[in-house]
């Protein structure tokens, strides 16, 4: 039996900082690939070996723990996990993941994962919280997902995959909600703790951008960026800067009244730093926005006001110095945002063959399958996407879809709106920043980046009840 003093110490551990530095540490020694000798360290499966530490610290948690919190971070940030040469995204097309060895691995490691969270489940059982399925959030979810299981229907385009794909979308999205709503002990430290994990992946995502910048993985031709180059394992660069710009307000929360409030605001400004670096355009002109909005709000209140204030300014001033002094190593940087300029890089053709697609299919849509193909796009990863969540609705899943997400969304404004506090004010600048960056882009419809969606809508839920208590 583990004494009393070494539970609370273990407990103490999981609900920290701490762990989520450890398990942004396991992540990223994970996703980078060591060469010695001009072979990878671990023989190239050094992903397994590192995911497979953290699986185990899950389990230790899952036998000693009674709040969930410390499965937050390693649900958010999983998908960072995965090294360059083993992506399946384009242009490398790798099947690494469903090779026999590691195919096996993956399920080994789910299933014990899987175990020990049904052990936690039944442990827990008599502190579990009914899951608030009447809510307007759960139910608007539900009913958003429930209408894309019908994308497709009656329609040419349609095929089996229009069904399978949504699943994973429903999963992200509602059992995500409804595990951690009903293990999730939700108190003032529980909310710091999300936040924290929201950090914590936004300076992973910076740690592999800058590795990658570092160790040559992002090359320069005729001092500029090559940005086909700026690439990680899980995602290029559109995703890398839409991911930033969406976790970025994580930081200014804590700049707002945290006693050491200047370090996350210079972690902000990092990971706008990262931004720019990204070479993503959709990302920079949200993230720009997105900073403007935060630095804005962290100047009109606030224990930290007077402070951010001075920063602000300093920001504007060093920002003047750094330009003229290093202005030709910056050009190299921007000069790929200067030459497309404001080129729709072939957006407006595919918005309106999604358009037409709407038009020819307007109740159900023309499916997430085969209506729209690229060639050079593996479709067992995701369907190929329209770029905007609008278009992406109607011409998918038509009116019912596109009807089902305005719901949804209603539900998500009237959130933020009623009852404001700080807490909700920054995680709705986090889903601000994912709706307008997704109507450039495709990041709403993968997987992880809803993941985190789902969770910041059920803790903006609960900072309600945390501030009734207060």
């Amino acid at each position: 039996m583990i004494r009393q003093e070494t539970l609370h110490r273990l407990r103490a551990f999981f609900g920290s900082r701490w762990y989520i530095a450890l398990v942004a540490g396991l992540i990223l020694l994970g996703h980078t690939t060591v060469f010695v000798g001009g072979r990878p360290l671990f023989g190239g499966y050094q992903e397994f070996i590192f995911v497979g530490l953290m699986v185990l610290t899950l389990y230790a948690a899952c036998f000693v723990c009674n709040d969930l919190r410390f499965l937050i971070m390693p649900v958010i940030s999983f998908i960072f996990l995965v090294p360059l040469e083993h992506s399946p995204n384009v242009p490398y097309h790798s099947r690494f993941y469903i090779e026999p060895l590691p195919l096996t691995l993956i399920i080994v490691l789910g299933v014990l994962l899987i175990g020990c969270l049904c052990w936690f489940c039944f442990r827990n059982r008599h502190i579990a919280k009914r899951i608030p399925y009447a809510k307007p959030i759960f139910l608007s979810m539900a009913v958003f997902c429930g209408a894309l299981f019908f994308n497709g229907a009656f329609s040419s385009y349609y095929t089996v995959a229009d069904t399978v794909y949504p699943i994973s979308f429903a999963l992200s999205l509602l059992l995500i909600y409804a595990l951690f709503s009903a293990y999730t002990r939700f108190d003032e430290t529980a909310f710091d703790y999300f936040m924290s994990c929201l950090v914590g992946a936004g300076l992973l995502i910076c740690a592999e951008l800058l590795l990658a910048y570092l160790t040559g993985g992002v090359r320069f031709a005729d001092g500029r960026v090559v940005k086909e180059s700026v690439m990680l394992g899980w995602g290029v660069w559109t995703a890398i800067g839409g991911m930033l710009a969406f976790l970025m307000p994580a930081c200014f929360y804590f700049a707002y009244a945290h006693r050491r409030g200047w370090v996350f605001w210079l972690l902000g400004l990092l990971e706008y730093a990262c931004i720019l670096l990204s070479q993503s355009r959709g990302g920079l002109l949200v993230g720009t926005g997105i900073l403007a909005l935060c630095l804005l709000r962290l100047c009109l209140g606030g224990a930290n006001r007077k402070q951010n204030r001075i920063l602000t300014g300093a920001l504007a001033v060093a920002g003047l110095c750094v330009a003229a002094l290093f202005f030709k190593p910056l050009l190299g940087i921007l000069q790929n945002y200067l030459t497309a300029g404001l080129d729709d890089n072939g957006r407006f053709a595919i918005w309106k063959k999604g358009w037409d697609n709407f038009i020819d299919y307007p109740i159900f849509g023309a499916g997430f399958y085969n209506s729209f193909i690229n060639e050079d796009w593996p479709k067992e990863v995701y369907p190929y996407l329209y770029h905007n969540t609008l278009i992406q609705l109607l011409a998918s899943g038509g009116i019912l879809a596109f009807g089902a997400y305005c719901y949804h969304r209603f539900c998500t404004v009237r959130l933020v709106l009623r009852r404001p506090n700080v807490r909700k004010t920054f995680l709705g600048i986090c889903i601000l920043a994912l709706i307008l960056f997704s109507l450039l882009d495709v990041l709403f419809f993968n997987t992880y980046p809803t993941i985190i969606y789902a969770l910041m809508l059920l803790f903006m839920e609960k900072s309600e009840e945390i501030t009734e208590r207060m």
